[in-house]
Formats: structure tokens, sequence, C-alpha cells
């Protein structure tokens, strides 16, 4: 192992072994002077055949979505946006919104998707540079005091029943469903406020060219998923036209399994790169047709996925974890659900533990799919996707070393290396953070250029500020945020990750998730979240004893609580929700030397910090249990 840990892996690059010779040059030939719908506009003339986007049922072809692209383009043209504008989207994606994408890269705008739970103080200032905005109308009243203000000239109302027009049966509930949303919609109804059906009537008014000239390092999208805010702060990722172009053609020359005619659940919305990238660019760019869904449901996944029967998806672990809790019931009913039609199931976002992995990929097989997850990570400051499991690639030699799973390799055109604090490139299987190297990097986050000299070195490195190591075959493997570090004593930091993993390595515990709270006295208390194996049924007290007794040096858990089944999920990252957990304040137990005590945080009205008060019980008999799934 020595020999690894001396050689550079941003030197060696040894990942390139697993895809063709010249993968990594073909990643770097950006085709001269094209915009994004440049590029996707010969691709949809290409696979005309299929259609562009399926939409509860309506089939809508290449052709069809080409003329309404055009048609948005003049329409935002008529209403005088400008090239270099900024256009903020609030919502999820529809077809219009599609549309109007593609519409604003044409004239040379740039859409701005914004964080759906952005606070009002971050949105005004996000948007101060904005006169028109498109928003949802189910998702009005979270942006209405913003989008009221009399500097937007116009707002444009998308509905979930725009273009839902079909006689089939099934469709007719939600459709009426949604259309009663919209007759109920609590938006102003005068000019200001324009639905999107009325607003393309307005394409009429304008005659002349809609494309500006290419202009070199434009401003084409800006994004804000979960992980670009930090302490508050919306950190927005710019991407240009060229950034965006090379990342499908990294895509396109790491051979992922994006075939043309089949099709790809679009339902997570676009403010995340992943979902702009993943579930809308590449597949159109490989001639897919998107299955395009809003409806945004950890609770119904089973059900669409079986309804669609999706090629390709992309889901969070805890999207995943609740399909195949579907599945298992399935089983035990004694059905097979049949997965034979997925090629490329992805989890990305938060990931899974190992042991979840495993088992999620045995029941893949035994339920017919052809392939196992593919699991992969990225970021928005890289437009999305940095590395993903490649098809074919032996299983790794440290399967069972790790408590975290591998994320494949990067993507051809990407460089990457593993840093220590002072700066010093480590070898492989040495943790550090992951710093990357790529033409499909940010030109910077949206009016921060502070943030942005942080983020992206004078060496061209990106830091992204999470902690990885690389395996000796070119695999990557996350640990977590390097944010995650905290100090329990003046003088002693500690990785909360690292405290979960060693809390979750006995062979009672599945889940553990540890959140630190600030003390008064500058240091911080780590309580500690937890989820016993499936039908676990001895004494639970004793484990909880008998894991604060074995916990590392220095190290003190002042809580334990136990949660049923799994962590609730956020509604708009889709991810295992850690800030809810920071809300439970009470109901925690300590064992002590004569039994347990109960654990309530009091918090400082004045210094903000919390104070921890302990009361004696007498004989509990298990944890305290809390109300979720």
């Amino acid at each position: 192992m020595a020999n690894f840990n001396q050689r550079k892996p941003s030197e060696e690059k040894i990942w390139l072994q697993h895809y063709k010779d010249n993968a990594f040059e073909l990643a770097q030939k950006i085709p001269n002077e094209m915009t994004i719908w440049d590029v996707i506009e010969e691709k949809l003339l290409e696979f005309v055949d299929y259609p562009a986007i399926e939409y509860f049922k309506r089939e809508i072809s290449r052709p069809e979505f080409i003329e309404n692209v055009y048609i948005w383009a003049r329409t935002f043209r008529a209403m005088g946006v400008e090239k270099d504008e900024i256009v903020p989207i609030y919502g999820p994606f529809f077809p219009d919104i599609c549309a109007m994408i593609f519409a604003l890269n044409a004239i040379g705008a740039t859409s701005y998707f914004l964080k759906l739970a952005i606070s009002k103080e971050a949105l005004i200032k996000e948007t101060s540079e904005s006169k028109i905005a498109v928003v949802y109308d189910g998702m009005w009243e979270n942006v209405k005091e913003v989008f009221s203000d009399q500097r937007f000239k116009k707002v444009l109302v998308a509905t979930a029943s725009d273009v839902m027009i079909s006689p089939k049966k099934e469709i007719v509930n939600i459709l009426n469903y949604f259309q009663a949303l919209k007759n109920k919609s609590l938006i102003p109804k005068n000019s200001k406020y324009i639905w999107l059906d009325d607003a393309k009537k307005i394409a009429n008014y304008y005659t002349g060219n809609v494309k500006v000239p290419f202009a070199e390092n434009r401003n084409a999208f800006i994004n804000s998923s979960s992980g670009t805010t930090i302490g508050g702060v919306t950190k927005s990722a710019i991407a240009t036209n060229e950034s965006v172009i090379a990342q499908l053609l990294q895509g396109y020359h790491a051979d992922i399994l994006y075939n043309k005619g089949k099709k790809c659940l679009t339902d997570f919305p676009p403010t995340a790169s992943t979902a702009l990238n993943c579930l809308f660019l590449l597949p159109l760019y490989h001639g897919m047709t998107l299955i395009n869904d809003p409806r945004v449901s950890e609770e119904k996944v089973y059900e669409m996925m079986m309804k669609y029967k999706p090629q390709v998806t992309i889901k969070t672990g805890s999207f995943w974890e609740s399909f195949f809790r579907e599945v298992e019931k399935e089983i035990a009913k004694g059905k097979i659900p049949d997965l034979s039609y997925l090629e490329m199931p992805i989890i990305g976002g938060e990931g899974s533990i190992p042991e979840d992995f495993y088992y999620w990929n045995e029941l893949l097989q035994k339920c017919g799919s052809p392939v196992p997850l593919f699991s992969g990570s990225g970021m928005s400051e890289a437009f999305s996707v940095t590395n993903v499991e490649k098809q074919g690639m032996k299983p790794s030699l440290y399967n069972d070393k790790y408590p975290v799973i591998s994320v494949g390799i990067p993507y051809p055109g990407i460089t990457v290396g593993i840093f220590d604090e002072l700066g010093n490139e480590l070898g492989y299987h040495q943790r550090g953070e992951l710093r990357i190297k790529s033409n499909t990097l940010m030109k910077g986050y949206y009016q921060k250029p502070e943030l942005t000299a942080e983020t992206i070195d004078q060496d061209g490195w990106l830091h992204t500020g999470d902690m990885y190591h690389i395996e000796e075959d070119g695999r990557l493997r996350i640990w977590g945020r390097l944010s995650d570090k905290v100090y329990i004593t003046p003088e002693k930091e500690v990785l909360l990750f690292d405290i979960a993993n060693h809390i979750r390595s006995d062979e009672a515990i599945k889940y553990c998730i540890v959140n630190a709270y600030p003390l008064k006295d500058g240091t911080n208390a780590l309580l500690a979240h937890i989820i016993f194996m499936p039908n676990f049924n001895c004494d639970k007290m004793a484990v909880i004893r008998r894991i604060d007794s074995n916990l590392p040096n220095d190290i003190n858990i002042a809580g334990y609580k136990e949660h049923q089944i799994t962590f609730n999920s956020s509604k708009t990252t889709a991810k295992k929700d850690r800030n809810s957990l920071m809300l439970d304040l009470d109901g925690y137990l300590k064992p002590d030397n004569n039994g347990f005590l109960a654990l309530t945080l009091i918090k400082d009205d004045i210094s903000e910090r919390f104070n921890l008060n302990y009361n004696k019980l007498e004989k509990p008999k298990t944890l305290t249990l809390t109300k979720n799934k």
C-alpha cells in the first residue's frame, strides 16, 4: 500500500484505463461558436423519429418541441428580454419550461434556476438584476412578496395542466385537479401576471431574428442546488455555453448508457445541475425521450417507476430506499416486480451505506434488472457529473473495507486529486479534499467574486470541500463534507461522519447521524440519532451502553435518540433532512453509572448557543421513539 501512497493520481490519471484511448482528448474538443441550443437542436433533428417529451401520456415530437422553443424565443424578445439578461425560474420542469430554457439560451439570455428553499432576503439579492420571472403556480406563496415588487415588469405563470391535453381516462382526474388549482390560484389577476398559454400568443408580435451572435464565455445557466448553500449564503454557480457542452461531451465519451429511443424519467426540478444535465440535456443529446412528471414524491417513487418503466433515472439514497421498501413488500406477497426495463438506474446526492447498496443490487438482480445501480457524484460548480460507476468494471478489491461506497471513476476530460490541509497532494487510499480541474468548471458564483476566488485557486483547482480518497483502479469514495469538522474541546476537532460511522459499526445499528450543537463554552455537544437493524428485538438500552463505552478517546456523545425505519428526507433536496434533526431538542438518553439520564437542550436567546439539561430517569425500558416514517 505504501507504493500507492507515494504516487499522484492527478498525474497518472489511472481511471482513463477504463475508457477508450483518446477519450480524454475527445472530451476536450468543444465545437466552435455553438450555443447549447445549437448543439441540442442538431441532436433533436438527428433523432427525429423519437418523441422529445412524454407528458402525462401526451407525446411531443422533436419538430413540435423545436417549434415551441422558437415560439418562446419570439415571446421573450417581444417582451423585451435582451441578451445577457437573467430570467429567474422558480419551480419544476414542465414541457413549456423545457422549451423556455433553450429559448433563453438562443437569444443569449440566462436561465437562473432558483433554489426552492431560498429565503426572502436571498431571493431579493439573487434577482436584483432581473425584470421578468417565471414561477410555478403551486409555489407562488413562497415568492409572492418578492415577485410582486414593481421592479418585475412581467411574471410568467406555469401550471401543471399546461399541454396536458389527452382523452385518456386515467388523465382526466389529474387534469381536472390541476385545472382546479389554476382556477383557485392566489396569483393576482392583472396584466403583470401572464399564464403561459396566454404568454405564447405574444410571439406573434416579434418578427425579427431571435438568435444573437455567439459570444465567448457568455452566461448560460445559473444553478443553486442544496450543495451550493453554506451558512445561509446562496452560492449559485454560473455555467457557460462552453462548460455545459463540455459536460455533454464528457458524458458521451464516458459511454454512459443513455441509448437513443429509450426513456428517461425527468421528475426532479432543474434547480440542481444534476437534474438539468442528467435528466434533461443529456437524454435529449443522446436521442432519448423525457418522461416529464413534475410530482417529486418519495411516497410515489415506486408507483411512478413501475408506471413509466424508464431505462434511465436518478434518485437520491432516500428515494431508492423508499423504492426498495416497496419492492420488498411485493416480494413478501409472492410477487416479483419486473425491473428488466432498467438500463442505467443511478444513485446520487447523498448516496447510501454499503450494506444497503449491495442489498439493493441483490434485489435488482432478483427482479430481472440486467444492470446494478450506478453510483456517482458531482456538483453544480462543475455543472453536475464529475464521476460515475462504469459498467463492466471489476468489483473493487476493498468493497468491505470502508463504511462508504464507491462513487465511480472521473469522467474523461476531468482531472482529480486529493489534497491535505496544507495543499499537498496525497496518494491512493489517503483521505483528503477532492480537487478538480476540468473545462466544465463554473465561470464563478453569481455576484460573489470573493467566494469564487476561495473556491477556484490560481492553479485552476476547484476546491470541492468534500473528503474523498482514490483507489488504485481510479475509483473514488466520498466520506462527507469537510465542513462537518467541529471542535469538541478547544484543541480537538472531529469529523461528524467519522463518529457516525463508528457508531454504525456496531452490529445492532443500521443508520446513524451525528449533529453538533454549539455550547456557551465555545465547544460542541454531539447528539446521535440512530436506527436499529430491522427486527432487532434485544435490549436496546444495553446496546446504547455498549456503544457509549466503546467510543474513541476524547469522544463524548451527549445523548442518543432512536428513530424508526428511516430518517425523514427534505422536500426540497430529497436527501436525509439533517437540518430538521437539529430542531430536535429533547427526548435524548445518556447512560451514566447507575442508569440513564434524560437530556434536553436549552437555547440561550442572547448567545444563540445551547445548555445541556440532564435529569435522572428511574428505569427506562426503551429509547424515546420519534414519530417519523
